[in-house]
């Protein structure tokens, strides 16, 4: 049986649990709060939930075959998974999230570089933070910190590293972003063992396709442009760069068709751009996806 930890208790807990019912992997657990469950594919599936700076390391050593969290987990823990595919989604938004350094708002600082030696820097980070730091040059003073990192200024630390989405909770703290170090999405991994393994690895790939289709389908829609050949250079720099030209107009030659693929959010500055750029009309419709080859695919 197929095992797969997923996260538990945060903010990719109940976005990943759309996902997968929307992929037709609905997870089947007795209830909201219990850390066991099963999918129904190819086996079944057996789920169990844990803290997503865990899971990378329960899936590197074999404990469990897949696992979904955050590229920032995996690079904190360092280790060494496999990469299965990658999604486009946080919390509240259908945008990656951040690491970020961040400041109070009175803060001389506006870069990394104007950190005096011995800042105290917050974080549930150590190890991003640390080279963060080092390659900066910065000698500064990690403080660990388990949660509401940004509660820990004044009194624990002078600034901090922490995961934003919307950046409001730091606003609310009277902090501001001085430096992205890096922008994170979650990541479906496999461990080497499982990945070895060619039949678990093609039951890997195809729930990863399952998913890559669902999330696709939820996060982009299909526009169709008819564009004046005149104004084709025009609209084409504004089109999504997932888009192709599909010919001229059955009744006008003059008119030339483009589809591709946008991003559902921010959509209507999309088409207006579009318009704008002088297409004569836009149409939107529900796009279907199909996952590409993925890794490891013979």
């Amino acid at each position: 049986m197929l095992s797969i930890a997923l996260p538990k208790g945060s903010s990719l807990e109940q976005r990943t649990l759309r996902l997968f019912t929307a992929a037709g992997l609905e997870v089947s657990r007795t209830s909201e709060r219990a850390y066991r469950g099963t999918i129904a594919y190819d086996g079944p599936l057996k789920v169990a939930f844990f803290k997503p700076r865990e899971i990378p390391t329960v899936v590197e050593d074999g404990t469990f075959d897949v696992g979904l969290t955050g590229a920032d987990w995996i690079e904190e823990t360092g280790a060494k998974v496999e990469h299965v595919v990658s999604f486009t989604y946080s919390k509240t938004t259908d945008l990656p999230w951040r690491v970020v350094l961040a400041v109070p708002v009175h803060h001389a600082a506006q870069t990394v570089q104007d950190l005096d030696p011995g800042t105290r820097v917050a974080t549930e980070y150590p190890n991003i933070s640390h080279r963060f730091l080092h390659e900066a040059g910065i000698h500064a003073e990690l403080v660990p910190s388990y949660g509401a990192t940004e509660g820990k200024i004044p009194e624990l630390a002078d600034a901090i590293v922490d995961v934003v989405e919307t950046g409001s909770a730091l606003d609310h703290n009277g902090l501001r972003i001085i430096e992205t170090i890096r922008t994170c999405t979650p990541q479906l991994i496999a461990s080497p063992r499982a990945w070895s393994d060619a039949a678990r690895q093609r039951t890997v790939q195809g729930m990863a396709r399952l998913l890559y289709a669902a999330h696709h389908r939820a996060a982009d829609v299909l526009l169709t442009v008819r564009v004046p050949a005149r104004h084709l250079d025009r609209v084409v720099r504004s089109m999504p760069e997932r888009a192709w030209s599909v010919g001229t107009g059955l009744r006008d030659p003059s008119l030339v068709v483009v589809q591709g693929l946008a991003v559902r959010d921010g959509l209507a500055e999309t088409i207006d751009g579009l318009l704008a750029a002088g297409a004569a009309d836009v149409v939107e419709t529900e796009a279907g996806v199909f996952a590409p080859m993925l890794p490891g695919t013979p």
